[in-house]
């Protein structure tokens, strides 16, 4: 497996993967033709924000961590509302998938818990950040602004 992962890119291309399938499910599409492929692309999604998740909560050194969340937060409410919209039959193609909504619910049911954690782990690295600033004593800003006696 390669060790470096190109999260913007590759969560950029998870939220057009999310978009067509959306689009997709609107058309009056023929099932027997599309319905296996629609199922392999959620699954896909399913699985792939899971394996992003587990990577980037387990890897805190990363440089640009919280960015990446916070990419990865609104790929998930994508996710989520994609899979809300299909259980509650308000795309075309949603009574085609009836027969999966067990498996529907439980991606909805888990995503947005992941989406609640992600959330919340953010809140957690905003605070941190918040008490990573600098401060300079009065003292130290006084040494830093005192003209040098060699200079006159």
């Amino acid at each position: 497996m390669q060790n470096q992962i190109h999260y913007e890119d590759d969560l950029f291309y998870l939220t057009l993967v999310i978009k067509n399938l959306r689009e997709g499910f609107r058309l009056p599409l023929d099932r027997e033709f599309f319905r296996e492929k629609f199922l392999f692309d959620l699954r896909f999604l399913q699985e792939t924000l899971l394996r992003f998740t587990d990577t980037l909560k387990q890897n805190s050194l990363l440089i640009r961590r919280a960015e990446y969340l916070h990419s990865l937060v609104k790929v998930e409410g994508d996710f989520v509302r994609l899979v809300t919209e299909l259980l509650q039959n308000q795309l075309l193609f949603s009574e085609y998938l009836e027969d999966f909504s067990d498996e529907l619910a439980r991606y909805q049911a888990e995503h947005r818990e992941i989406e609640t954690d992600i959330r919340g782990l953010l809140k957690v690295l905003s605070q941190e950040d918040d008490g990573k600033h600098d401060v300079i004593t009065a003292t130290e800003l006084d040494l830093l602004t005192r003209p040098n006696d060699s200079e006159t």
